[in-house]
């Protein structure tokens, strides 16, 4: 199991959501990183409610730290992982 994790939404593609931003930017870090599909449902969301306290994804798990937000999440990425495509 990957050390980082990403909870998503289930959109098909990195283009229509904040959790395709979150994506994009790991991609763009090299990150290696497991993906886990929620329910379009937020009552079906009892993992992320454990993980954060509230139903909203993204939600990103890098071994103790749980960050949401898809803007916090991005910032987390780019001070410990930078962009290496820039």
């Amino acid at each position: 199991m990957a050390e980082t994790v990403l909870y998503r939404c289930g959109a098909p593609t990195n283009l229509v959501c904040a959790c395709g931003s979150v994506g994009k930017a790991l991609n763009r870090a090299g990150v290696e990183y497991e993906t886990r599909r929620v329910p379009a449902a937020r009552k079906g969301r009892p993992e992320i409610v454990e993980l954060t306290g509230q139903d909203r994804v993204p939600v990103l798990v890098d071994g103790d730290q749980v960050i949401h937000d898809s803007r916090r999440i991005r910032e987390y990425i780019e001070l410990k992982w930078g962009d290496r495509q820039r």
